[in-house]
């Protein structure tokens, strides 16, 4: 069994500020409970749950794969959209500077269906597509994934359903059954 995890990464710390984030996002948020990281990041999250910890320096957000194939863009923060899937050889990453899209990598079972931007300082000397997302993130962060004691605490919220902010459902995903090079959505590989 590989390693699953998808999620969000931020420069910043909204630890203080979460509700300014949400918004951001577009989000509604309702804190569900506390659980340690080796949990959070365990596998995927369901469509409807996110856990969220905070870093010295940034705030990383671990969701459904189905919320990460395309980026999370926010003006004054850098940011990370990735998605890591050991088991099916999926690994994808939108990296945005100041809400400008600067990086994007799809690869799956070793072929990039994707490769879009100019290549990042880490790149030089990575070419693992995994490897330049664990990179990333560090750089995001502030810390190494790898460094994050497994009982820090993490919090963990449900999407709440309002007109407004509307959740998406599984059965409302349409699935395309023809996959081509300028496909973008990863999960549609599944």
């Amino acid at each position: 069994m590989g390693f699953n995890i998808s999620g969000l990464v931020m420069d910043r710390n909204y630890e203080d500020n979460f509700t300014e984030l949400q918004n951001g996002l577009g989000w509604k948020l309702e804190k569900e409970s506390e659980i340690d990281f080796k949990t959070a990041s365990e596998n995927w999250k369901e469509l409807d749950i996110c856990d969220v910890y905070f870093s010295e320096k940034g705030t990383l957000i671990f969701l459904s794969p189905d919320m990460c194939s395309e980026p999370f863009i926010l003006k004054r923060n850098n940011t990370l959209t990735f998605t890591i899937s050991e088991t099916s050889m999926v690994f994808n990453f939108n990296y945005c500077e100041r809400g400008v899209l600067e990086r994007s990598i799809l690869e799956v079972e070793n072929s990039r269906i994707n490769d879009e931007g100019e290549k990042l300082d880490i790149e030089e000397n990575i070419l693992d597509t995994s490897e330049i997302i664990w990179s990333q993130l560090e750089v995001v962060l502030g810390e190494s994934f790898w460094d994050i004691e497994p009982d820090e605490k993490v919090e963990r919220y449900r999407f709440v359903k309002t007109e407004k902010h509307k959740t998406v459902e599984p059965s409302e995903i349409k699935v395309n059954d023809e996959i081509t090079s300028e496909d973008k959505k990863w999960w549609k590989f599944w």
